[in-house]
């Protein structure tokens, strides 16, 4: 267990910044932070132990529970019926309620997704609560990545808060203030849990919910269930090419989460040695493939494309020339459709790259324009703003691009603040994974999750470059959920020494004594 006294400046072990004022100070008010939540909580237990109705739902559940578990039937389907939340023979954790959270993000609406995950967040605290009652040494309120880390993340939220009070339409800027809230919530849930070692028990069940999607993508195709609007297909195009939907609302939206699923499909496949799991994943993999096809989005394929080839680097270069060989073996066997459909992403003479330029173009003006301070966050700010300069006949409700969207909402400081807070996620994570190990495969086995997140996280700021990848808070959420597991991971890796905590729980070097697979150990 790792030390959980601050370490000083003369300490030769210690990190600079612990004998900061402002770690100081942040690490007092976490303390009391910490004390104020506990005694919250423990109010909270002592009054729904003492209720009539706790007592009853605690019996009508046990008393259901031996029914079920009589049952020879359920005895035998209910190990299988589990892996939709969890692998093969795996408990469910409270972390499992987030990735069911995660899962949630590919067929629900936002606001049930941010309700659940209001829930899940209370839960994880009065879990950990109630273990710090029961004298359990091992168990910390929150586990939080690295100083850097969070630093970067308290400066992009200032930015956030500041682009909101200085926005052109303050009161459209307020939801998507709440909405950033909510994504470093996440990111914040899943480098604890990831740094309890169960990113297993969040990843598991979101690969449950993307292949539901990829299954509801496929019948949509089948069943040409599909009204696709005009603009949803380039003039080459039209009366040839189908795009689904699936769950949401529109194809680049479904191209976009089956991106991020399918790289944690196969480092999951790598990962897993259980014939049982490795069956299930090649069915989640598959499904998230048809729906990546099917929504014919040209950025989804790129970034897909680049996720593969950073997870096959890391994982064993020798990966990569099989994956190039089967890439162009499936684009030789591919409908001339779909290959016309790819290589259209690399003409200017595309009816919808035309359209982008034209919008970056006058994008570009407003940045010249609002340099600083930006517009205001939201992408209704943007419409109520882009038709001042908009190139004719190129209307928008984004800039078609996330590095441009964030610019031009938070101005030029809160996005060099932004990119900060991803070198020092990627620095760190590269010196996790490239960290000396006994054997190629004991480091795989310990930094597995991480190069998968890794590689969605690449793939999918690829795809930024040229659509608003964030635009469905969905997305936004997923995304956040996978770079916080990362940093959870890498803390675990790379910090012996307690992290920056602000009080709230010293991390452990091992976890909380409860490691999956592919975790580090």
């Amino acid at each position: 267990m790792a030390s959980t006294m601050v370490r000083g400046a003369d300490d030769p072990h210690g990190a600079p910044h612990e004998a900061s004022l402002t770690y100081r100070f942040a690490a007092g008010l976490g303390r009391r932070l910490a004390v104020g939540v506990e005694h919250l909580f423990a109010w909270a237990d002592r009054c729904l132990e003492g209720s009539s109705l706790y007592r009853a739902a605690r019996g009508a559940a046990s008393r259901i529970g031996g029914i079920v578990s009589g049952s020879l039937l359920v005895r035998w389907l209910w190990p299988y019926a589990r892996m939709a939340v969890v692998p093969y023979g795996e408990k469910m954790t409270v972390e499992t309620a987030l990735g069911i959270v995660l899962a949630l993000t590919c067929v629900a609406p936002t606001e049930i997704v941010m309700v659940a995950s209001a829930g899940v967040l209370a839960l994880m605290l009065w879990e950990r609560c109630r273990a710090s009652r029961t004298g359990d040494s091992r168990v910390r309120l929150w586990h939080f990545p690295g100083f850097g880390i969070m630093a970067s993340v308290g400066v992009v939220l200032v930015f956030v808060v500041g682009a909101t009070v200085t926005s052109a339409e303050p009161s459209l800027s307020v939801f998507n203030m709440v909405l950033w809230f909510f994504y470093f919530a996440m990111f914040l849930m899943a480098g604890d849990a990831s740094h309890r070692g169960r990113s297993v028990h969040l990843i598991w069940p979101f690969l449950t919910g993307a292949a539901f999607a990829g299954l509801l993508g496929l019948y949509q195709r089948l069943t040409g269930g599909v009204i696709m609007p005009s603009h949803w297909i380039d003039q080459a195009f039209e009366g040839d090419l189908v795009r689904v939907t699936g769950p949401f609302t529109n194809p680049i939206f479904f191209g976009e989460m089956m991106a991020l699923a399918l790289p944690l499909s196969l480092t999951m496949f790598l990962l897993r040695t259980d014939w049982r799991d490795r069956l299930a994943l090649m069915g989640f993999a598959g499904l998230q493939a048809l729906g990546l096809l099917l929504s014919s989005t040209r950025g989804a394929w790129l970034g897909f494309a680049v996720s593969f080839c950073v997870l096959a680097v890391l994982y064993n270069w020798k990966m990569l020339p099989l994956g190039i060989a089967c890439g162009a073996l499936g684009f030789a066997a591919a409908p001339p459709v779909l290959v016309k459909r790819l290589m259209s992403a690399f003409s200017l003479a595309d009816s919808s790259n035309a359209y982008r330029i034209s919008i970056w173009r006058g994008s570009l003006a407003i940045v010249r324009d609002h340099l600083f301070r930006g517009i205001g966050l939201g992408a209704e700010v943007f419409r109520k703003v882009y038709p001042e300069y908009q190139i004719i006949q190129t209307p928008t409700p984004h800039a078609h691009s996330t590095f441009l969207e964030f610019l031009i909402e938070v101005g030029a400081l809160g996005f060099l603040a932004m990119v900060c807070l991803f070198w020092l996620w990627l620095r760190d994570a590269f010196d996790a994974i490239l960290a000396p190990e006994r054997s190629t495969k004991v480091r795989w086995e310990k930094v597995g999750v991480l190069a998968g997140s890794v590689a969605a996280v690449s793939g999918h700021l690829l795809h930024g470059v040229i659509d608003y990848t964030w635009y469905s808070p969905r997305i936004a959420a997923v995304f956040w959920a996978i770079m916080g597991m990362g940093a959870g991971i890498t803390s675990l890796r790379l910090i012996r020494s307690r992290p920056f905590s602000c009080g709230m729980g010293a991390a452990l070097s091992e976890g909380d004594g409860s490691r999956g697979e592919g975790e580090p150990s």
